[in-house]
């Protein structure tokens, strides 16, 4: 477990209108500890600290729900 390395960002598959962006922030034994930002069309942003297990992180990355990107901030 390195918690030194970059942090990696994600911007999630969404829906008009919406983006959403994944910040990996510590990897667990389980899992990763991510934070979650979503940015609507009339300007607001909400985030939320989750966890998410290793297995359903590489199923989104591998489907194409989460693709890697440089950092996390709306187009």
């Amino acid at each position: 477990m390195n918690n030194m390395r970059r942090k990696k960002h994600y911007k999630v598959k969404g829906i008009a209108g919406v983006e959403t962006y994944l910040e990996v922030t510590r990897e667990e034994t389980e899992g990763y500890r991510i934070l979650i930002r979503t940015y609507a069309e009339h300007g607001s942003v909400k985030e939320s600290e989750e966890f998410i297990s290793f297995h359903l992180f590489d199923a989104c990355v591998r489907t194409g729900y989460l693709t890697e990107c440089r950092e996390a901030v709306p187009a």
